[in-house]
């Protein structure tokens, strides 16, 4: 890759912050740093990348846990395959002398569904509490240049508390689940209060998970 392209997937690797980290680190070996739009750019190349290996990852943890399951014998009268997987999710917490979930920059709140066979990560999905580029600060720096503000890309789709939406979350991968790989999740793994989301939204009409 090129030298800016690998400095800056080292400096996401190791999660010690963005540009400004990668710019002391750099000074401090007396390396030419790199300017904020050329980090940008890089960072967002690799983040896809990364988005596009994990989706592959996991189209392919889910099929061959499908082939195991028509090996098995576990197929629905409608002829699709039928898993068992594990369900949990996880979020970003602070601690100031009490615990609480963080709702800053880009902390996620990420749950996952898990084969049960061969532990490959089939689904998941992370849900962003706020908004790594804040509009306002966009707006008040185009104004300050006498400008238009470019077009603001949010990343804020999670309204609410970390644990209200683990639920939720589970249960579009199970909506999604036919769809996206051609299987059924007929048994779960999880706690008490993904199950009754997922029994109250009813993903497969024709079968109770």
């Amino acid at each position: 890759m090129p030298v800016n392209t690998t400095a800056v997937s080292g400096i996401m690797k190791i999660g010690v912050g963005g540009g400004a980290n990668l710019e002391e680190f750099l000074s401090t070996l007396d390396i030419p740093p790199l300017n904020s739009s050329t980090y940008q750019k890089e960072h967002d190349n690799i983040a896809t990348a990364w988005e596009k290996v994990a989706e592959n990852e996991m189209y392919c943890a889910a099929m061959e846990e499908k082939h195991l399951a028509v090996q098995a014998g576990e197929v629905g009268g409608d002829g699709i395959p039928m898993l068992t997987v594990v369900v949990d999710s996880c979020w970003a917490k602070r601690s100031y002398r009490t615990n609480y979930s963080s709702l800053s920059g880009a902390l996620l709140n990420v749950s996952f569904i898990i084969s049960g066979r061969n532990s490959g990560i089939s689904d998941k999905e992370g849900l962003i509490h706020g908004c790594t580029k804040p509009i306002l600060h966009g707006l008040s720096r185009a104004a300050a240049v006498n400008k238009l503000p470019g077009k603001h890309c949010c990343s804020k789709h999670l309204h609410g508390s970390s644990s209200s939406k683990e639920a939720n979350i589970i249960r579009e991968g199970f909506q999604n689940s036919v769809a996206m790989y051609g299987v059924k999740y007929a048994k779960v793994i999880g706690d008490s209060n993904v199950y009754k989301t997922i029994l109250d939204s009813r993903p497969y009409d024709e079968l109770q998970v």
